[in-house]
């Protein structure tokens, strides 16, 4: 079994500071309307979910860039545990390197918000 792993950190105060125009658009690039409809303008969740999808990335080893932000989709349980859904180029990578099962942690506090992502394959 091979193991993967990524984390990122963000600051919550660069959501906080977008100008309204480019927020939406920022939103619309990088959120699903799921995502959006999760977190409800709020600027913790929405830095968390960042920085899931950054860890992601890093965990597959490509960071943004051969993925888009909308391959790599936070997802939640009936207990609010994040989840890790992957579409196109990410679900692809993520193929070809067999990851079969995936974990992921959202953090925040005031300032920061923080994501672990673990990914193993067979």
């Amino acid at each position: 079994m091979e193991i993967f792993s990524g984390i990122d950190l963000v600051e919550i105060h660069r959501f906080q500071q977008l100008n309204p125009a480019i927020r939406k658009r920022f939103f619309q690039r990088v959120f699903t309307a799921d995502e959006t409809a999760y977190i409800q303008d709020q600027d913790q969740k929405a830095a968390g979910l960042f920085a899931a999808k950054e860890a992601c990335a890093k965990a597959l080893g490509c960071g943004i860039g051969p993925i888009r932000w909308r391959d790599i989709e936070i997802t939640h349980t009936l207990e609010n545990q994040p989840r890790i859904m992957l579409h196109a180029k990410a679900y692809e990578i993520a193929a070809s390197k067999h990851i079969s099962s995936w974990s992921v942690s959202i953090t925040h506090t005031k300032e920061t918000a923080a994501a672990v992502v673990i990914a193993a394959a067979d």
